[in-house]
This record gives C-alpha cells, structure tokens and sequence, in this order.
C-alpha cells in the first residue's frame, strides 16, 4: 500500500533533491564546513574511498552483473514489441545506471550537507536533530529530537542488518563455488551466520581502532581491491566492445536520467487488470515500479541516515562543492564505468549462452550439447576454436580463453557475479591450468568482506554518535556494543526465516523511509537558511552562533508548542530539564484548552480574530461572509468523510471543503504574519492552516493578545484592542 499510494512522492522527491544540491554547489558552493583555513582531515582519495565503502560499495558488487540482466529479461521496456534485444540491452543498463547514479546519492548528500553545516558551522551536535534546529529551533532538543534521532537509529539499524544479512548469502555462494567450503544445500544458515559473526569481529576491532585508522585503510584496501576487479575483467574481455558500451551507456544516462527517468512513474502500467490496464498485452508488469526504482528510492532514502551522517562526519573542512563533486559526480562516473564493465560482460556472456543454446538445437538436435559439465545447467562452454557442420562454419570464436558463459537464473542471481569471473578460464589444451577465475572469485570475496566490514564499523560508529547524542568522544565499549548488537539481529533474522526475513526487513526500512523523504526535503530549506547566515557572515573565523538562524520576531506560541508541550512533560515523567523550561517547552493549561477549543469550534475563533484585526469594522460583510463559507466546509467535511465510509465518491468532495478552508485559513496567517512582521513561508503556513489548524488558530489569536498587551505597556494606541468587544473577548476566552 506505501508503494501503490505513494510511488508518486518517491519519485519526484528525488529529482528535488538532486536538482537542489545542483542549486547548492553553483550558488553556496564555496561555503566551508568549518573554518576558512583549516585543512580537511583526509586526502581527496581517501575521502572518496571511505564514503564510497559506506554508501554503495557492497551493493555494486550484489548488483553489478545481476541488475542489468534481471532487466534484460523483464523490464517496463520488454513487452511493447517495437524494441529489439540490443534496444532492451541498453536500457537494461541506463535503468541500472539510474538506479546506483546520481539518484543514489542526492538523499545522502542532503542529509551530509545539513548536519555538517549545523556542527562544524554553528556548533550544533553531530545529530539528524540538529539538522531540524534552522525550522523548529530548541524544540529539537525536546521530544520532537528524540523522536527523530531515535527514528534515524532504528532505520541505521535495520539498514545495516539487512546488508549484513545479503551479503552472508552473496559471500557463501562464492565460498562454495571456490570449494572453500562445502556445499550447505538446504540448511545453509549455519553458514551465513557464521560470516556474519566474521564480519562483526572484524568491523568491532575496526571501529575500535577508530576512524583515521581501521575505516581509513579498510576503505582503501576495498576501493583498490574493486578497482584491480575492474581492470583485470575489462581487459580480459572484449575490451573495445566494452568501450563501446561505456560510451553509450553514458550518452543514455545523460539524455534519459537527468530529466525523464527520474520523473518517470510508469503511470499506466501501474493500472491492474480491471482498472484500465491496456488490452494489447504489451504493457509493463503493473509492480515492476515497486519491484525496483520505487523500491531504490525508498532504499536511498532509508538509508541517508547512516551514510549521509558518515559523510557529514568525514567531510569536516570542506568545501560544498568539495562534498557535492565527491558525493555526487565522481560515484556517478564510476557506476557507469562499474556497470558498464560488469553489466556489459554479463549482457554479452548471457546472449553468448543464449547463442550456444540455439547452436546446439539447430545443428546437433540437443540445446545442452555445449552445456559446460561440472556447473551449472545455464552455462556453457565456448568452443575455442571454429564450429564447422557440413563444410559451413556456424560459430566463429572471436575471443578465445572466456569459457564457460552462462545464462541468467533470476532465482539465483547472486551467482551470476562469480559465473562472470569463473568465465576468465583461458584453458589450455591439457587442461592443466584452472584459469584465473579462482583468483578473481577469492579478490572478489575479500573485498566484499572488506565492504562489509566498513559498512558495519562506519554504521556502528554513525548508531553511536546519535545514540550519544552527536558526541564525537566516547568509550570504545559504546561501540563494541553497537557492532554486536547488528550481528545479533541480523543472525536472528537469517536464523529465523532467511531471504523472507530480510524481504520483510527490507520492506520495514522503505515504510520507514516514507516521512524521512518528508524530513529530507524540509532540510533543504534549512540548508539554504544556514547558507545565507554563513554567506552574508562572511570569511569570519571561528564559529557561528546558532541561535542567528532563529527568525528575528517569531510566534508567541511556537507551532510545536502548546497541547504538544504534554507529550515532553509525559515523557520526562513530569520534570522537564531546566534548558527546556528556558525554552518555554512547558505544558499551558490555557493553551491546552484553546487546542481543543479550536479543533471543535475554528470557525468562532476564526471570526473573533478577523474582528480583531479589523478594529474599524471596516470589512464587516467580509468577516461575516468568510467566516459562514468556513463553518459550512468545516461541518460539510466532517460529514462527507462520515459518508465515505459508505460510498467514496463523497471523500471526493469532502477533501476539497477541507483543501478551501485550509487555503481560508492560510490567507489569514499571512495576514498577521505581514501586520506583526513574523517569518515565515506560504508551506508553513500551509501546513498550520490545513493539518494543524487548532494550532495555527491558538497562534494567531495568542499573537494578536500579545500585541495588544506590548502596545499597551509602551503607551500607544491599541488598533487592535478596538476590535469589537465581543470578538475580544472570546479571543481572550479562548487563548
């Protein structure tokens, strides 16, 4: 149901995000996390070794062959019947490539951006909270904080377990090809849960030799294990096809996923049998949207928590251009150079397969004549010299040595990496040597090892800093406990349902991830407010105060504050801590019963305050006309959601009353907004107009009271106390 109702919000949430943080490096991007002349804490390599472990490298290698193939046989593209199979390759690959591009890093990069800016430019902590300070001000430290850091642990969490367990699959599948173990058959679980307990001791002595050293190395070892990979496999393979489809894939990224795919929600696909699904047969499967770039998105954003923290923390001192170019630009380049490579090989090796399959029917009666012996069904051997039937050579052999290639099996797909490099043979002709597919296969087990153990310390260390509260320093018990504490869930999912269980977790993190695509677009207005103070601030050293991002004049009552006060004076047990009660984070009676006042009865208030700010009686109809068309639409809604419950045609219509009364009450906390000089915006005002209208109502009428009361004090006249008098009184009532 998230996906089906939601898919709209996920897609379009992340061209925002990429299209702002364009926005951010050609207009803020000289902006420094921190001070002017201080030195970044690691080199530009290391840098981008360290966030690339953290963000994608397990992934790429789980999806680096297998993603292209899984669409090169079922994608929105496959059933239209106008696209050839070289067509469907290449979109095979540009879907890939959005995937693991640009789209993979922008909900990272927001959440780097916003929280570096507020620690190591106002001196906030380290936290997901802090990053919400520039919207809702000290209530972050209040329960509003708590909920959101707490929300952010247990996506890292669940993020990181979900990895764990993926990779103790991927991993065992190599180990048993290699022989290194014996195979498990059915019960493999034994298995994985001992790679995962591997993996945990290795990322516990990691994060406790701490980051300028086991994540420091670690990552680089991984990058330049991934890169020796890349490089062997290129040139072993038909390199020049491959730099044909390096250049392609690249021309298709830059035509189709900058500005269509991103927007593209596979709208009438979507439509199931019965809804208008289109009668030719020919449309894309109605959940393929679900099944992969609705679910990437949501993926992406659940896990921005983890990653973007970890790029925030190694990205102290550096420019946002820096950041962006080494979030953004150089990952993107180098999914196309992975992808293409990788993906390029297992296309060509699987239509190879394909090739051999139809050889053997044609010409020998048997679709399994060259079937490989020794591995598995889908594979086949490439003769390593020319086919000759009848005097007619059928099958030319352009590159000799790559043998066996191999079909793809989608229930099987995490051995398609390792048939990739079983495939670099070079058999010669006694059969002596067994190629360099051993020595590739074991590179690659290694380095995702390596990956797993960065992803695991550098999540251990991240859980950690929100857990203490975005402290840098603290006992390395802390993150021990962290570490053990993901094996122990990710064991406990593999022991208990396997695959389904880490689906079900899976699933969790992309529900999860919903209001956090919220979050994540609300810091980008909170980014731009942090970058116009430190821009208008100048090259000033040292740092900012934080409380420079509150508005100058704000609300009275804060919208976060009032009847929401109870749930930080329940939650504390009744002793809110004295930096909150300076805050004014305490629960007001008055401001309680005016809450539910205004939830039952908004359109008295809402006349009483547009008396007030018509002291003249000026705008007599006016009031009267607005306020009777409110109360109709407010009573109609109410009663139009009660009768949707028996025919949904009337929600229809009971949503639009509700949307016109919002923007009722929108155009009027604008009106006080401009008449007092409060900051603001039309969303925020949106937002308390519409859902949190008792709020905005209690706001309106407590800012109105005050300025009254301080036009009292100073000696002037009271425009506002000369409201009709039974308009102030029921504000005063009220409030």
């Amino acid at each position: 149901d998230c996906i089906l109702y939601f898919t709209w919000f996920y897609i379009l949430g992340n061209p925002i995000m990429t299209f702002f943080t364009f926005y951010i490096a050609w207009r803020y991007g000289h902006i420094k996390l921190g001070p002017k002349n201080a030195e970044p804490e690691f080199s530009d390599m290391t840098y981008f070794a360290m966030l690339f472990s953290a963000g994608v490298g397990v992934g790429l290698f789980f999806f680096g062959v297998s993603e292209p193939l899984f669409h090169l046989t079922g994608n929105r593209y496959d059933n239209p019947g106008y696209h050839s199979e070289d067509e469907m390759a290449a979109w095979s690959l540009t879907i890939s490539l959005y995937h693991w591009g640009i789209a993979a890093w922008s909900p990272y990069l927001v959440l780097a951006m916003s929280a570096g800016l507020a620690s190591y430019s106002f001196g906030l902590p380290l936290t997901v909270r802090s990053s919400f300070y520039p919207l809702i001000g000290n209530y972050c430290w209040g329960w509003i904080g708590d909920v959101i850091d707490s929300w952010a642990i247990v996506m890292t969490v669940a993020g990181i377990c979900t990895s764990l367990g993926l990779g103790a699959i991927q991993m065992s599948v190599g180990l048993q090809m290699l022989g290194w173990v014996e195979e498990v058959g059915d019960s493999p679980e034994v298995l994985y849960v001992t790679i995962v307990w591997i993996v945990t001791a290795f990322a516990t002595l990691s994060v406790i030799s701490g980051l300028g050293v086991g994540i420091k190395y670690l990552s680089q070892a991984g990058f330049l294990f991934g890169c020796l990979i890349l490089f062997l496999c290129f040139t072993m393979e038909k390199s020049y096809y491959l730099l044909n489809v390096l250049v392609q894939s690249t021309g298709d990224y830059l035509q189709w996923c900058i500005f269509q795919v991103p927007f593209y929600t596979d709208a009438f696909a979507g439509l199931k049998e019965g809804e208008g699904r289109a009668s030719d047969g020919k449309s894309a499967p109605a959940a393929w949207m679900g099944w992969w770039t609705v679910f990437y998105m949501a993926w992406w954003v659940s896990w921005s928590c983890f990653v973007g923290l970890f790029i925030a923390r190694i990205s102290k001192n550096r420019k946002l251009r820096s950041v962006i170019v080494g979030c953004v630009i150089c990952p993107t380049i180098y999914a196309i150079l992975w992808f293409g490579t990788f993906g390029g090989i297992g296309i060509r090796q699987a239509r190879q397969a394909a090739e051999l399959q139809a050889l053997g029917e044609t010409h020998y009666g048997s679709s399994d004549y060259f079937q490989s012996s020794g591995s598995e069904k889908t594979c086949y051997d490439v003769p390593q010299s020319d086919v000759v039937v009848n005097g007619t050579t059928v099958f030319t052999n352009t590159l000799p040595g790559v043998t066996p290639v191999c079909l793809f099996d989608s229930n099987n797909s995490e051995s398609a990496w390792f048939n990739v490099m079983n495939s670099f043979s070079f058999p010669n002709g006694d059969s002596s040597f067994a190629g360099f597919g051993p020595f590739l296969s074991g590179i690659s087990i290694i380095a995702l090892a390596i990956y797993f153990v960065t992803s695991s310390d550098s999540g251990s260390l991240v859980v950690d800093t929100l857990a203490s509260n975005g402290s840098l320093k603290h006992h390395w018990s802390q993150r021990v406990f962290w570490a053990f504490t993901e094996g122990a869930v990710a064991t406990g999912l593999l022991m208990a349902g396997g695959n389904d269980a880490l689906t079900s977790l899976q699933a969790a993190s992309i529900v999860f991830g919903l209001p956090f695509n919220f979050f994540l677009i609300f810091m980008c207005y909170g980014i731009i407010k942090m970058c116009r103070v430190l821009e208008a601030r100048g090259s000033d050293e040292g740092m900012t105060d934080a409380r420079v991002l509150l508005p100058d004049k704000d609300w009275t009552l804060h919208l976060c504050g009032g009847v929401f006060n109870v749930i930080e004076w329940v939650l504390s047990f009744g002793h809110i801590s004295k930096e909150l009660q300076g805050f004014g984070v305490v629960p007001d009676r008055r401001e309680i019963a005016g809450f539910f006042f205004n939830l039952f009865l908004p359109f008295v208030s809402l006349h009483a305050i547009y008396a007030a700010l018509d002291p003249g009686n000026n705008r007599h109809i006016y009031r009267v006309l607005v306020t009777s068309v409110y109360t109709l639409l407010f009573l109609a809604w109410i009663a139009l959601f009660i009768c949707g419950t028996i025919n949904k045609g009337f929600t229809a219509f009971a949503w639009t009353a509700f949307f016109v009364n919002s923007c009722i009450l929108t155009s009027l906390r604008m009106d006080v907004r401009s008449k007092f000089g409060l900051e603001g915006t039309i969303v925020g005002d949106f937002i308390a107009a519409s859902f949190l209208y008792p709020q905005g109502l209690l706001q309106m009428q407590i800012q109105i009271l005050k300025e009254d009361d301080e036009a009292g004090e100073e000696g002037e006249d009271k425009p506002l106390a000369q409201a009709e008098a039974s308009a102030c009184e029921k504000t005063e009532h009220m409030a």
